[in-house]
C-alpha cells in the first residue's frame, strides 16, 4: 500500500484496485463497465475481501474508484488463483491495520470529484481506532458535462469504514471491523425512452481473532455478516418498473497454521434475492416472482508444504458440502498442486494445476454496463460452476532485485457457465423470465502474460502485455458453436511509471486494449411504426480497440516522517479518447421525409476529466 503515494493519484486518489487493474493477469476497467476480470474469468469468479471477508459490489461507478479507502488499510494481497475458498477466479485480500498507532494522527484530502479522510486514534499502548469516511461531489463541477447520449448524469457515492485493533497480550490480537457504503445514480436512456434511478451498496460487520498457541501452531478465528443490494426503478410514459435483488452472507471461518502444515474450515448461510421486476402502470404486466433463496455452504480444507531438495510442493485438498435452496445436497472434492523450483540464482519457476467449486452466481445486464448485476445460487438455475485448470510461471530479479521479468502461461475448464441475454425490453414486453434469459453452458480461458519491473530507485513502474482468450459454448441451438465472453480483451499492454525528484512527484499510465464483443444485427426491418433487428452471431463483433492515458503531479510543500502536504493535479484520459460504452439502434428522418437507419456506438460526453486536489497527512 505504501507504493500508492507515488503512484497517479488519478482525481486526488491513488485507488488500490486501480492500481493492479494494470498488471498483465487482470483486464482493464472502462468507463462505466466497473467490472474485475482476471485471466478470462467473469468478475464473479473472483474472491475481493477485507481480512477474508467477502465483499459484494465493490467498485463504484465509472471503474475509477473502488469501495476501499486506500488510506484505511495496511497491506494488499493479490494472487491469481484462490486455492482455500470457492472461487473459481483469483483473490484480491485488503488486510486490516496491524499495529497500534503511537499517537494521534490522519490523513485527508480533498479535491473537486470527493473528498476522504482517515483517522488513526490510539487507545492507550495495547489499542487503537482507525475510522476513514469518503464522500463524492461528481456533478458539482462536471453535472454539465457529465452525459451519456446527450443525457445528463447525476451520481454520488458515500462510503465509510471503522476498524478497532486491540493486543491484550503477547499470543492474541484483535480487530472489530464494519464497512458501509452507498451509490445513487439517475439519468435517462433514449434507446428504452425511459428515466431510471438506481441505487446500490454494501455492508460488511466482522470479529477477527488470532491466536497463538504455545506449542501448537496459530490459530485465527473469523465470524463475519457482509451483503450487497441492489434497486432499479426505471418510469416510462405510463409505466414504472422496480427491479431489487440482494444477497447476504453470514459465516463462521477459521484457520490453523503449525509448521509446513495448514487446516482450516468455513461454514458459509447464504439468503439471496434474485432480481425479480415489480411492474405497476396504466396496463397490467405480469412474471414469474423469483423466490428468495437460502444456502449453507461449509468447506474443509488442508494443506502441506513438502520440500523435495531444490523442488518444494505444496498440495492441497479442499472439500465442500453445499445445501441449495431445494434442499439438494452437492459435494466437491478440489485437490490441488504447486511446485515451485529455483532454476538460477534469482530465477525460479512455478507450477500449478487444481480443481475448483463455485456455489455463487453473479449475471446482469451487463451489455449497458451500469451496476446491475445481482446474485443468485446454485440448484435449479444452474448447477454448481466448476474449474480445471493450471498454470507455470517464471520469474527472474535481476540487478539485486532492481528489476524483474514475470511471464505467466495458463489454461482451465470452465463447466456451468452462465451468460444474461435479457434486456429492459423484456419488462416492457412483459416477456421478463429469469430461466429463460440465462444462457448456461461451458467455457475455455487460455493466455500468456509478460512484465517487466523496476522495483526501487528515482524512476519506478513496469510495462505488460497480455494474451488471452475467454470463450463459452451454450447448450442452446439457437446459439451453435463457440463465442468469446462479453468481458474478452484479446490484446491488452500497459504501462505504469513513476518518478519522484525532490518536492514532486510524477507518475503516468497508459493502456492500450482491444475491443469488448457485442452482438449486432444483420438485417433491419421497419414494420409499421416497430422497428425490428435480426441479430447476427452472439458477441460476433468487437468494438474499437480502448486506448487511455492518465498523468499525475504531485508538489510537496512539505514531506516529513510526521507531516506531510501539498498539491496533486491530475488528467484522466489526458489523449481525449473517444472509448465507445456500448453500440445500440439509432432510427430518425431525414428533412422529416427519409427514413434513416444506424447501430452506432455511444461514447460518455465527457473526455477530459482534470481535477485538483489536497493532501495532508500529520
Amino acid at each position: 500500500m505504501g507504493k500508492l503515494k507515488s503512484m497517479p493519484m488519478l482525481l486526488g486518489s491513488a485507488d488500490p484496485l486501480g492500481f493492479i487493474q494494470y498488471l498483465p493477469a487482470m483486464s482493464i476497467r472502462s468507463e462505466l463497465d466497473a467490472g474485475i476480470h482476471i485471466q478470462g474469468n467473469d468478475q464473479g469468479h473472483n474472491l475481493v475481501s477485507a481480512y477474508g471477508v467477502p465483499l459484494y459490489g465493490v467498485t463504484h461507478l465509472l471503474g475509477i474508484f473502488s469501495v476501499f479507502n486506500p488510506t484505511h488499510y495496511s497491506r494488499l494481497r493479490f494472487t491469481t488463483g484462490v486455492p482455500g475458498r470457492n472461487r473459481l477466479g483469483g483473490n484480491i485480500d485488503m488486510v486490516l491495520p496491524e499495529t497500534v498507532p503511537e499517537a494521534f494522527e490522519g490523513e485527508l484530502s480533498a479535491g473537486l470529484l470527493s473528498a476522504q479522510g482517515t483517522l488513526r486514534v490510539p487507545l492507550g499502548k495495547k489499542g487503537g481506532v482507525f475510522i476513514s469516511a469518503r464522500r463524492s461531489y461528481i456533478n458539482l463541477l462536471y453535472g454539465p458535462f457529465l452525459k451519456v447520449e446527450g443525457n445528463p448524469i447525476h451520481y454520488g457515492f458515500t462510503d465509510a469504514n471503522v476498524t478497532a485493533y486491540w493486543t491484550p497480550g503477547k499470543r492474541d490480537r484483535i480487530w472489530l471491523d464494519a464497512y458501509f457504503g452507498n451509490d445513487s445514480m439517475d439519468g435517462g436512456s433514449p434507446m428504452y425512452d425511459l428515466d431510471a434511478t438506481w441505487n446500490w451498496g454494501n455492508a460488511m460487520a466482522a470479529v477477527h481473532w488470532e491466536h497463538i498457541l504455545k506449542d501448537f501452531g496459530t490459530l485465527d478465528q473469523h465470524f463475519y455478516v457482509t451483503g450487497y443490494q441492489t434497486r432499479l426503478d426505471a418510469l416510462w410514459s405510463d409505466l414504472h418498473a422496480i427491479m431489487p435483488s440482494r444477497l447476504i452472507t453470514g459465516a463462521y471461518k477459521a484457520g490453523w497454521k503449525k509448521g509446513r502444515w495448514t487446516a482450516g474450515l468455513e461454514s458459509a448461510l447464504h439468503f439471496a434475492r434474485p432480481q425479480s421486476p415489480e411492474v405497476e402502470g396504466g396496463y397490467t404486466l405480469t412474471f414469474k416472482p423469483q423466490p428468495r433463496q437460502i444456502g449453507w455452504e461449509n468447506t474443509l480444507l488442508v494443506r502441506y508444504d513438502l520440500p523435495l531438495g531444490p523442488v518444494n510442493a505444496d498440495i492441497g485438498l479442499k472439500g465442500s458440502l453445499y445445501l441449495s435452496p431445494e434442499r439438494k445436497l452437492y459435494a466437491g472434492a478440489d485437490p490441488d498442486i504447486c511446485i515451485r523450483a529455483d532454476v538460477h540464482p534469482g530465477g525460479r519457476v512455478e507450477a500449478r494445476v487444481g480443481i475448483q467449486h463455485q456455489y455463487l452466481f453473479q449475471t446482469g445486464m451487463t451489455d449497458l454496463g451500469f451496476p446491475l448485476e445481482f446474485w443468485f445460487l446454485a440448484g435449479s438455475l444452474s448447477s454448481p460452476q466448476t474449474s480445471l485448470g493450471g498454470s507455470v510461471t517464471y520469474q527472474l530479479d535481476c540487478f539485486e532485485g532492481e528489476f524483474s521479468l514475470k511471464a505467466e502461461a495458463y489454461y482451465r475448464q470452465l463447466w456451468n457457465q452462465v451468460e444474461y441475454k435479457g434486456t429492459l425490453l423484456d419488462i416492457i414486453n412483459g416477456s421478463y423470465d429469469l430461466e429463460t434469459a440465462l444462457l448456461k453452458g461451458r467455457g475455455r480461458a487460455f493466455g500468456l502474460n509478460i512484465s517487466i519491473h523496476k522495483n526501487f530507485g528515482a524512476l519506478t513502474g513496469w510495462v505488460s502485455y497480455a494474451w488471452g482468450r475467454s470463450l463459452r459454448s451454450f447448450d442452446n441451438p439457437d446459439y451453435p458453436g463457440e463465442y468469446p465472453s462479453s468481458h474478452e480483451r484479446i490484446h491488452e499492454a500497459d504501462a505504469v511509471v513513476s518518478y519522484e525528484t525532490g518536492r514532486w512527484s510524477f507518475s503516468g499510465t497508459m493502456v492500450f486494449a482491444s475491443g469488448n464483443p457485442y452482438t449486432a444485427p444483420e438485417h433491419l426491418y421497419l414494420m409499421g411504426q416497430q422497428l425490428v433487428a435480426q441479430y447476427g452471431p452472439h458477441n460476433g463483433r468487437r468494438m474499437a480497440p480502448y486506448f487511455r492515458v492518465d498523468l499525475s503531479a504531485s508538489f510537496y510543500f512539505h514531506k516529513g516522517p510526521r507531516l506531510e502536504n501539498g498539491l496533486n493535479l491530475s488528467l484522466y484520459n489526458a489523449t481525449g479518447s473517444k472509448n465507445e460504452l456500448y453500440y445500440r439502434l439509432y432510427y430518425g428522418k431525414e428533412d422529416g421525409l427519409k427514413e434513416s437507419f444506424s447501430y452506432a456506438p455511444v461514447d460518455i460526453t465527457l473526455r477530459f476529466l482534470p481535477s485538483i486536489s489536497y493532501f495532508h497527512r500529520f
